[in-house]
Formats: structure tokens, C-alpha cells, sequence
């Protein structure tokens, strides 16, 4: 963080000490005492980047308890550390494994003249934007933690609903007003992690937490949102336990929390995440750098990649971005590329690939209809694949079963809808659904 923005944060709000921070997140008694399995009680993860090895890099995982004991340990470390406002289940940051939001976290970087600072403070004053309860500096930047009244549990329909409300809140945030980087906001994963108040910076310096307003509730935040990014479900629709859905529904318990896979996805094969690697490697630029990773880890997730394969690859291709580098203020390091990798999880793996476009700017080239309305591309494709066969240019082949169809379909759009399939298919509503749901199953 600037001098200026420091200096005005000490002049005018109190600092609160890291050990406090924290324990105003989470309170005494919300996380598991340690030693002891708790029905209902979860843990912080606190991820530590160890000092390289020769060419390797890891990363270490801490189980953080009730009694905060180790986190203040942590403070000591001279490592690069995040923990998100989040309690998990297990020794994965995995979405699959969160349990409860205590905060949201957003990131603002380019508040580099007095009057980004003084319009940043006067827009929270008039309510344009909303009070963080908490601003902690970054070294280069402001995070602003948001902290909930109450935790909100995170069930698919509430993840889903808070990912959106937090991308529109960065958006509103990220104005031209208060940031030099206001074309460039910074949407990242509603279980991101960011640095640890009281650990380590870029510059060597060490996070610092200002209290600036109260906890917030989510009709306040979505005052500042049009309504159709508004959270409108707080709590999990469902009042039956997990013992209860395993009786009554005991594939779905199978396939959902027992394997752990994702609802309604179709994995796509290892050659997606491996040419996206490569595009990075050839085509990154500096200024697209940690979204190109965030993709990265959007498709591995899509892929089936291991979280583990994934930073083993991220923390390889670190160096040669850094090379990108023009100003020695801008470096692309280990903690950037462990940052972006927050996306490895389900609620991105339908990220629109425009929007992959535009963030990395490595062009993504979509099947091409030359301004032809569908129906007329496919006509002409299919002549052209006929007149091909009738030259013998082409092997002849028999249609492929219907299941085939729908399967190699679903592999060449994963995103895609049932809607699209019949369409582009020419199959049956019918014969689409039994198959679409039959490779679900």
C-alpha cells in the first residue's frame, strides 16, 4: 500500500492487532477445539509458501482451531501466507469441503493519488459504495473484509447467489473514480484467500488492519447492486439431514458426498487444461499474468486435474512470466500464480469464454458460422461433408448411436445446454434427456 493511503488510514480510523482481527471474524467457541471432533464445528486453513527447493515448490497447510494458537505462531513467519474468511472441513480450501462465510473479501489495487484516496472515502460516506468493516493494507493495495452478522452456510444455492453479489459489489467498487485500474476490476473466487493480517508483503513490510464500520447484513450489501445480482436465499432450502438424504436418495449420496463430484458437470479430457498451459506459456502478457492462471485452475477443475498437479505446474511456469515483467514494481511471483489458483472450484468451471477473452486477451477462436443463422451453418456443413464423401475424399461412415452423439457433443461443449444439443444435434428432446441423464448418472 501507498504512504498516502497508510498514512491516512493511521490519522483516521483505529488499527486493530492481527490476533484481534481474527478473533472478531471468528468468534470463541464457532471453530473446533483442538484435539476434538465437534458435530456442527469446522476449522480455519491458513496456506503457507515454503522457500523454494531447487526447482520445486510447496505448500503447506495449516489446520487452524478454536483457540487460534497456531495462527499466532504463523505471525512470526517470514513466509507468504492467506487464509480466507471461511471454516472448512478437512485439510482442503477446496469449495467442496467450505462450510461457513464469515466475511467477504474484496481486493483493490490503483488507489494511487490523493484524489482516488479522497473520492474512495467520500463515496463510502455517501453510501455509493458500502463501508468495508475492516480495510487491510496489502503492501501495494487494500483488501476490504466485509464481515456478515451472521455466517452464511455454503450450500450450492447460497455459494452461487454470494459469488454473483460479490463480482457486481468488485465491479461497483472498481470505478474510475477510485482506481487507475478501473477497466481492469479484479473478480476473483468467493473462497479466495488473501494475505494474512500481520504476514508478510511483496515489499518485506507486514499487513496492517484498520477497523473502519460494523458487520453488515446482506440486504445491506444488496442495496448497491442491481436486483438481479441480489441474494434473495439466505439459508439452505432443505430442512433434511445428510443422514436422511443418504436413506432416501443413495446414489445421489454416492455420486455427490461420498465421490465428491460436482452437480451437472461433464469433466472434459486432460488435452484442454494441457493446451491452455501452453497458451499461457507462449502467449501470456504481463497485465493478463494471474488471470491466465486463474483459468489455468477454472480448467483443471474442469478436467479433473489434481489440486496438487496444479500448483506443481502454476509454481513451474511462475518464472518464465516473471520475464514479461517491464517494471520492477509489477513482478509475477509464487504468491501471485497461489492467489489465482482460489478459482480451482465449482462454482467456475462454466466460466463464459468470452469473459476468459477478455481477461487474459488470448484470443479464443469459437466455431466460426461466417454471420450464417444456425440451422443454415449446419446445412452446409453436412453438403460439404456429403459432396466430400461422394469424391471419396472422405471416409464413409454410418451415423453414430445416439448416445455417441449426445456424449461427443457434451465433450466439444461443455457448457453447453440440453436445449443446444437437440438443436444443433437434430435429435430428439426425448432421446437428448434419456442419454444426457444417463451420463450423469
Amino acid at each position: 500500500m501507498s504512504a498516502l493511503i497508510l498514512k491516512h488510514l493511521e490519522n483516521y480510523f483505529d488499527e486493530i492487532e492481527p490476533m484481534v482481527f481474527y478473533r472478531s471474524i471468528f468468534p470463541v467457541g464457532e471453530l473446533e477445539e483442538k484435539g476434538q471432533l465437534q458435530q456442527g464445528k469446522y476449522n480455519v486453513i491458513a496456506v503457507e509458501l515454503l522457500p523454494k527447493v531447487g526447482d520445486k515448490s510447496n505448500a503447506l497447510r495449516h489446520i487452524i482451531t478454536d483457540d487460534l494458537e497456531l495462527l499466532e505462531q504463523l505471525q512470526e513467519s517470514d513466509n507468504f501466507i492467506i487464509i480466507s474468511p471461511i471454516s472448512y472441513s478437512g485439510r482442503s480450501r477446496q469449495a467442496a469441503n467450505a462450510r461457513f462465510i464469515y466475511a467477504i473479501a474484496i481486493d483493490l489495487d490503483g488507489v494511487t493519488e490523493q484524489h482516488y484516496l479522497t473520492d474512495f472515502f467520500y463515496q463510502i460516506e455517501n453510501e455509493y459504495i458500502p463501508k468495508p468493516t475492516y480495510i487491510v493494507s496489502s503492501g501495494t493495495g487494500m483488501h476490504l473484509y466485509y464481515q456478515l452478522e451472521q455466517p452464511l452456510p455454503c450450500f450450492k444455492n447460497i455459494t452461487k447467489q454470494l459469488a454473483e453479489l460479490k463480482k457486481a459489489l468488485t465491479k461497483k467498487i472498481w470505478n474510475k473514480y477510485i482506481t487507475s485500474l478501473a477497466d481492469k476490476p479484479q473478480i476473483e473466487s468467493l473462497f479466495q484467500g488473501f494475505r494474512m493480517v500481520g504476514g508478510i508483503t511483496k515489499n518485506g513490510s507486514r499487513t496492517r488492519a484498520f477497523q473502519i464500520g460494523d458487520k453488515v447484513s446482506i440486504d445491506y450489501l444488496n442495496e448497491f447492486v442491481l436486483e438481479k445480482y441480489r441474494m434473495t436465499e439466505y439459508k439452505y432450502k432443505s430442512n433434511m439431514t445428510l443422514k436422511q438424504a443418504a436413506a432416501k436418495y443413495p446414489e445421489w449420496y454416492e455420486k455427490r458426498i461420498v465421490n465428491n463430484q460436482p452437480r451437472g458437470t461433464w469433466q472434459c479430457k486432460v488435452d484442454l487444461y494441457n493446451w491452455w498451459y501452453n497458451r499461457i506459456y507462449y502467449e501470456a502478457a504481463e497485465g493478463h499474468r494471474y488471470y491466465s492462471i486463474m483459468v489455468l485452475a477454472i480448467y483443471a477443475k474442469k478436467c479433473g486435474v489434481s489440486r496438487e498437479q496444479l500448483e506443481e505446474d502454476a509454481f513451474k511456469i511462475v518464472e518464465h512470466l516473471d520475464i514479461l515483467t517491464t517494471s520492477e514494481d509489477n513482478h509475477f511471483t509464487r504468491e501471485d500464480a497461489l492467489a489465482a489458483l482460489e478459482m480451482y472450484n465449482d462454482n467456475y468451471i462454466t466460466f463464459p469464454i468470452d469473459s476468459i477473452v477478455n481477461l487474459t486477451d488470448i484470443p479464443i477462436e469459437k466455431n466460426k458460422r461466417n454471420g450464417r443463422k444456425q440451422d443454415l451453418h449446419l446445412k452446409i456443413a453436412r453438403a460439404n461433408k456429403a459432396i466430400l464423401k461422394e469424391a471419396g475424399e472422405m471416409k464413409r461412415e454410418g451415423r453414430p448411436s445416439k448416445e455417441k452423439e449426445v456424449k461427443e457433443w457434451r465433450q466439444q461443449n461443455p457448457t453447453g445446454t440440453k436445449a443446444a444439443c437437440i438443436k444443433e444435434t437434430g435429435l430428439s428432446k426425448a432421446t437428448v434427456y434419456k442419454y444426457w441423464d444417463f451420463l450423469e448418472a
